[in-house]
């Protein structure tokens, strides 16, 4: 049975085998892969995508908590673990403006 974090009983959850799923995930994965590997990027763009991985994941987090929908492997706001997560981004993205910063 194929298990969804925030909502495990929706009605779709048997209708995508788990394999397709995986298989899907993994294609894309080398797909950016392969796009991604001779592209020389700048800090700045580094520094964007982290940042906006980083609320992109809290926003959705926000989203499917108030839709109703409760973690089954425990990542959620009531955690110490995700806020220990977050404090650790936030610093990693700090750290990374001011290095951004000096070089310019």
């Amino acid at each position: 049975m194929l298990v969804y974090d925030y909502f495990p009983n929706i009605p779709f959850a048997e209708a995508v085998p788990l394999e397709f799923l995986i298989v899907v995930m993994l294609v894309l994965f080398m797909v950016t892969v392969y796009r991604n590997r001779n592209r020389n990027t700048d800090q700045k763009t580094v520094f964007r995508s982290h940042l906006f991985f980083l609320v992109y994941i809290v926003a959705l987090m926000a989203l499917l908590t108030g839709l109703g929908g409760k973690s089954q492997v425990g990542i959620s706001f009531d955690k110490g673990i995700f806020w220990a997560a977050l404090a650790i981004a936030v610093m990693e993205i700090s750290f990374q403006w001011q290095r951004m910063k000096q070089e310019e």
